[in-house]
């Protein structure tokens, strides 16, 4: 009778779960580098902007120009606040996930190491069993090398 684990199915399940958790930590870390990205790029057109918008020496300052440049940057900052409040949701939703991949990880594992103990166990009673039966058929032999000295 060959071994079966009790409770293959139950790890059949977590192993499943596993799996939806590395796709599911996956599609996270994506989403973070996106966000980071994103922030990035606002950041840079901040720097950009601002230093575009340095007069040069001597030149003549044009009310108009210097209003539409301040809204602009002011346009830039709110979205790179809002890039920046994404990413940390983005940041802890990733965190989030690397928990439950973690939970699901050790889930397996522990059943994993159940399934080795009792595979173990079943081994060395398979050898008991397997002792015990090259013993008897041991002491039938001896006992019929016996019986045919003493008859002989």
């Amino acid at each position: 009778m060959p071994f079966r684990f009790r409770l293959a199915k139950v790890l059949k399940v977590r192993r499943r779960t596993l799996e939806q958790r590395t796709r599911e930590m996956a599609a996270a870390e994506r989403d973070l580098q996106l966000c980071r990205e994103r922030e990035e790029r606002l950041a840079a057109a901040c720097r950009r902007l601002v230093q575009a918008a340095a007069p040069a020496p001597g030149s003549r300052l044009d009310v108009r120009d210097l209003t539409e440049q301040a809204l602009r940057l002011r346009s830039l900052q709110d979205e790179h606040r809002a890039a920046t409040l994404v990413t940390q949701a983005a940041h802890l939703e990733a965190e989030r996930r690397r928990d439950l991949l973690t939970s699901a990880w050790r889930a397996v594992e522990v059943l994993r190491n159940l399934e080795d103990r009792q595979r173990g166990q079943w081994d060395a009673e398979q050898r008991r069993q397997e002792g015990r039966l090259l013993d008897e058929i041991g002491g039938l032999r001896a006992d019929r090398l016996r019986r045919s000295k003493v008859s002989a």
